[in-house]
């Protein structure tokens, strides 16, 4: 098994999209409301082994009311043929390390991180993640973890440096 990560943040490839569609549609991701052409615009990070399409993850940019900033949040889908690999975790430093680029070239965005509800019960264990460097927080009315991981280079504005 060899996987591949590639970035596909604000690429609009036609075939990430298209992988990513097939993807949804063959393990009913998506629920009736979502529609696929707009979640395949936030398409992040796709997980390949060899030509199959095996995990993706997508961002979706706004603002979280109750850090006061924007943050990038997380969503991550694995194929259950690779849910007991690490993979997860992979995907998620993957995102957060185009996402965090993508922060630094475009600081008019005002991106201060990256966070995730966690709605697997199994998953994050940890308090804070290895490869994707986000803490937790809190958690949900619906007891879902609430994690967080702020850019070492996002200062909040009108506030003083360290």
């Amino acid at each position: 098994m060899t996987i591949t990560f590639v970035d596909a943040w604000r690429k609009n490839d036609p075939k990430h999209a298209a992988d990513a569609i097939a993807f949804w549609t063959e393990h009913k991701i998506l629920n009736a409301e979502t529609s696929p052409e707009e979640r395949a615009q936030q398409l992040a990070v796709l997980a390949y082994d060899g030509d199959k399409l095996i995990a993706l993850a997508t961002l979706n940019v706004r603002h979280f009311d109750l850090l006061r900033q924007k943050f990038a949040f997380l969503r991550e889908a694995v194929s259950p043929d690779y849910r007991l690999h690490t993979l997860a975790r992979e995907l998620s430093g993957e995102a957060r390390k185009v996402i965090e680029a993508y922060a630094i070239a475009h600081p008019e965005e005002k991106i201060a991180g990256m966070a995730a509800v966690y709605q697997h019960k199994g998953l994050g264990r940890n308090p804070i993640g290895k490869l994707s460097r986000m803490a937790l927080i809190g958690f949900t009315p619906q007891n879902e973890q609430v994690r967080v991981g702020w850019f070492e280079h996002f200062r909040i504005p009108g506030t003083m440096e360290d």
